[in-house]
């Protein structure tokens, strides 16, 4: 542990998905900013590239790769391959659909569960090998959503795979815990991101859809670094005896 400032990430390697926008960007800048070193992925190769060059330092890689099956397989290896082995994994890769119950296809609830849990949990299974994480210790961020755990209207399928997010790394957390790897989940309420924008898209009145939303946040909308702030402090040695915890970042949405 950093006795001098357990909350920097000196020395630290983290791999984060979905930093092309919003929040995965948002994590690679502060954890970059703290001086962690940063293998970013994300299927955007220019967003990837606006992400790295508003990172701090050079010691960074760059990976474009869609969250595919095969793909994945590739991701770890070659981040290894250019940083070295890995203390830290920000999972912030996701995907939303507004759809009535009615009208959500077994296709749009498989693809969903896929890039918000099942990528989650081959990346994951990688990183703990030996072979591709430093051996005294390692910390795995999920990033869930309040509507693992409240529900909402017209979001089953989403709302299904980010309370699967929360139960299996709850579950990991147990499981890794004699090791010294830790697993924790950040539950954010609604964040000014590219997928709040587009889910508004998809109202008739737009602006009344955000102030429903704004409504229910009693402390306003959020901004992607009020979730990347709390992801450093969970890769940092700060919360090294933090493991199985749900975190909600959600302006008061919780208690509203």
């Amino acid at each position: 542990m950093n006795s001098a400032n357990p909350f920097n990430l000196d020395g630290h390697t983290v791999l984060i998905t979905g930093a092309s926008s919003g929040i995965g960007r948002a994590v690679a800048i502060q954890a970059s900013l703290l001086g962690a070193r940063c293998a970013i992925t994300g299927r955007n190769g220019e967003h990837l590239q606006e992400t790295l060059h508003s990172m701090h330092g050079s010691a960074h890689c760059l990976i474009q790769a869609e969250l595919s099956e095969d793909s994945i397989e590739n991701i770890v290896p070659q981040a290894v391959l250019k940083l070295g082995k890995f203390s830290g994994f920000v999972h912030c890769a996701g995907i939303e659909k507004t759809l009535p119950f009615r009208s959500t296809t077994l296709e749009d609830f498989r693809l969903i569960m896929w890039i918000n849990v099942e990528a989650f949990v081959l990346l994951a299974q990688q990183l703990l090998m030996p072979a591709n994480r430093i051996s005294h210790g390692f910390s795995a961020v999920g990033i869930s959503s309040v509507a693992g755990l409240y529900g909402a209207a017209a979001k089953t399928a989403y709302s299904a795979s980010k309370g699967a997010l929360v139960s299996l790394i709850k579950s990991l957390a147990c499981e890794y815990a004699p090791k010294k790897i830790r697993f924790n989940c950040l539950c954010p309420g609604y964040v000014n991101t590219p997928m709040l924008e587009g889910v508004q898209s998809l109202y008739r009145d737009k602006e009344a859809f955000k102030q429903a939303i704004v409504a229910r946040h009693p402390l306003g909308l959020g901004n992607p670094e009020d979730i990347a702030n709390a992801a450093a402090y969970l890769l940092s040695d700060a919360s090294q005896w933090m493991t199985g915890s749900v975190v909600q970042i959600d302006g008061g949405y919780g208690v509203n």
